[in-house]
């Protein structure tokens, strides 16, 4: 799965912004370390101020995997 890649600064701009007015950016950390939104969120982003997230990197998404005990 390909996800965007964000540095810190982007993702802390992300932080409680709207991508369409209703819904929120939701910046994740993957298992390499990696800020990252969705495709979805950038395909959807509608915001002017935002528009910039469409010229991010696209990475592979490497989930986290947590180990049961």
């Amino acid at each position: 799965m390909n996800v965007y890649k964000l540095t810190e600064t982007q993702k802390n701009a992300l932080i409680s912004q709207t991508y369409d007015g209703i819904q929120y950016f939701n910046p994740s950390l993957d298992a390499d370390n990696n800020w990252f939104i969705s495709i979805e969120e950038v395909n959807q982003c509608i915001n002017e101020l935002f528009q910039w997230v469409k010229d991010l990197p696209i990475i592979t998404y490497n989930p986290i995997i947590y180990e049961r005990f």
